[in-house]
Parts: C-alpha cells; sequence; structure tokens
C-alpha cells in the first residue's frame, strides 16, 4: 500500500464490525442446535444456506474495499482478482488463524492461497449454493459456513487493522471467534497480531 494511499484513508465507522458480530450471533445461535464440532461439519441446512449466502455477500464487499485501500485505481470483480490483489500486500494472508475456544478448534479460512491455484472452498460453495441450490444443499453446511464466518473475521480485521486511524484493539465482543489483534477483554490490549499487521494499539495511543 502506498505512503499517498494510507495519508488519504479516513477513519472507518464501526458498521463493518457491528454487521460482523451479527452475522456472528446468528452463527452462534444455530450451534445452540449443531454443535461447532468437527463430527458435525457435514451437517447442512436452509439455515446454513442463508447464512453462507449472506457471509460470503459481505466478505466480497470487503475484498473490493480492501483492494481499493491497496490501490485506489483497482478495479477487481472476481475473486481471481481479490486473491491477487491482496496477496500483493498481504502474502501471508494464508497463515491467519482464527480460534474457536468453546469447540477447541482454529480455522484457516485463507489456508488455500498458499498455493498459486489454491481455490478457497468455502467461497466454492457460496457459488454452488448460491446458483445451484436445488442440487448444491449440502454443500451450504456448517464446515463452510464457519470458514466464510472466519474469513470474514480474518478481512474485517485487515481492514481495520490497514487503516492508521483505527486499528484493531477496540474490535471485540464476539461470541465464538478470536483471531490475533482483537481485545481479550474491554480492558486487556491484544498481545499479537496477524501476518503483516502490527500489535494492535487504540488509535490514541
Amino acid at each position: 500500500m502506498s505512503k499517498q494511499a494510507v495519508q488519504k484513508q479516513k477513519p472507518l465507522d464501526d458498521s463493518y464490525w457491528i454487521y460482523f458480530l451479527k452475522l456472528e450471533s446468528d452463527f452462534h445461535a444455530a450451534t445452540q442446535y449443531v454443535a461447532c464440532t468437527e463430527t458435525n461439519d457435514a451437517t447442512c441446512s436452509i439455515e446454513f444456506a442463508k447464512q453462507i449466502v449472506c457471509i460470503c455477500t459481505e466478505c466480497e464487499g470487503i475484498l473490493k474495499k480492501l483492494c481499493k485501500m491497496i490501490d485506489p485505481k483497482n478495479q477487481a470483480v472476481n475473486m481471481g482478482h481479490y486473491k491477487r490483489t491482496i496477496l500483493s500486500q498481504f502474502p501471508e494472508i494464508h497463515k491467519a488463524p482464527v480460534d474457536l475456544d468453546r469447540f477447541h478448534r482454529t480455522e484457516h479460512p485463507f489456508a488455500e492461497w498458499a498455493s498459486s491455484g489454491g481455490r478457497l472452498d468455502w467461497w466454492n460453495a457460496y457459488q454452488d449454493v448460491k446458483h445451484h441450490r436445488d442440487s448444491n444443499l449440502e454443500k451450504a453446511n456448517l464446515k463452510n459456513t464457519l470458514d466464510a464466518l472466519c474469513a470474514l473475521l480474518v478481512l474485517n480485521l485487515y481492514l481495520y487493522g490497514s487503516n492508521p486511524a483505527n486499528g484493531t484493539a477496540t474490535l471485540g465482543g464476539t461470541l465464538l471467534l478470536r483471531a490475533p489483534g482483537m481485545a481479550r477483554t474491554e480492558n486487556v490490549p491484544p498481545t499479537d497480531a496477524l501476518p503483516h499487521l502490527s500489535v494492535a494499539r487504540k488509535p490514541s495511543e
């Protein structure tokens, strides 16, 4: 990201984060009926179909915004374009972990991007569910919905963390998910960070 692009960035409001929290709350409600364990990963439902479409629509919106932050002239319009632009700035995003402490599992939603030809399973599932739900409902399952939600968390952290007027230290309130850079409590700032981002500080610091 050029110095000029960074200097022109304005503070983001919290609408992206609040919307993420709403989507995470919906997924959390579903885990009251389908435990978020690997044995249930293939469990599919209309509820997960609704959620994965909503989550991935938001993912695409943030991917476009990140691409514009990286290069204001960027014209990315599909996942191949998003991938090239994001990796040019954050080549180790595939290492970004998301923890679900309650269920003792860790997801790496961009793991497939470790290889040049890697395609995101959860994104492909979203496309199939959105366009051909009648023959792909089994892809609207817990695993794909969870990975999409984890990806949205990571994208939010990069969105806010890449803007010097924001940072990630004040992002909290999640019910299930946590990634490096998020405050563990409102009064304890994080001591870790995602690849390419420094340890989060409050904007006033």
